[in-house]
């Protein structure tokens, strides 16, 4: 039986993850902010949703969220965290690739971010499927939000900027949003037509040390709690 913690990133929003392992770190709190400002969707789907967090973070400020995953003990965590914040949010066993459902307003990608084969695979099974594309490749996944969303969000490393560019426009989505943070990571956005592109740059601190502005603000609007 794998040792869980029971975390409280929001008041009243509950989520059960590892203790040791795979854990969710700043990633989706920007990633959920940040599609936000793109406008508020009517409905979100979090594609491949681990811990659920991201579902759980829409739920949690009113919007209506669906996770799809194809581990079940991540569904089965993330139901449990549902219930225990008093969330309306399903939880589905799936395979992204051969999703099927009816479009949305916004979909959610917090890919892998080591292609298979890349580094060393962690023997956590947990922590090898989040970490490595073991269960598809950035494009497929990418194939996939442009399926079942008229709009995509997701963030990833910097270096795999270029390549998932080429994998929306492939999909069918116009890059319409780009936040570019420290160098390290890169949010962006695809929407099906004609968009105007719109670039920022955004830092994690600032010169204090101290968390940035923008990233204490992403934070605020969640409703969140930034330690």
């Amino acid at each position: 039986m794998r040792e869980l913690s029971r975390d409280e990133p929001a008041p009243g929003l509950v989520v059960h993850q590892p203790r040791r392992g795979f854990r969710y770190a700043m990633d989706p709190f920007l990633l959920c902010a940040w599609a936000l400002e793109g406008g508020r969707p009517r409905e979100v789907v979090d594609l491949g949703t681990g811990s659920g967090i991201m579902a759980l973070l829409m739920a949690h400020n009113g919007i209506p969220a669906r996770g799809y995953d194809v581990r079940p003990e991540w569904i089965r965590l993330a139901s449990r965290s549902a219930a225990d914040s008093g969330l309306d949010v399903r939880f589905e066993l799936a395979d992204m690739r051969s999703l099927e459902v009816s479009a949305v307003d916004l979909a959610l990608l917090n890919p892998p971010y080591l292609t298979a084969g890349q580094g060393s695979c962690s023997p956590d099974p947990w922590k090898a499927a989040a970490r490595t594309e073991l269960n598809g490749g950035l494009a497929e996944l990418v194939a996939a939000g442009a399926r079942v969303a008229r709009r995509l969000c997701l963030v990833l490393r910097a270096d795999r900027a270029d390549e998932c560019l080429t994998h929306l426009v492939a999909a069918g989505l116009t890059l319409s949003r780009r936040c570019d943070i420290d160098g390290s990571l890169v949010l962006l956005e695809g929407r099906v037509g004609q968009a105007s592109l719109v670039v920022e740059r955004a830092s994690m601190r600032g010169p204090d040390g101290a968390w940035s502005p923008r990233v204490s603000g992403w934070y605020r609007s969640l409703g969140a709690r930034l330690s």
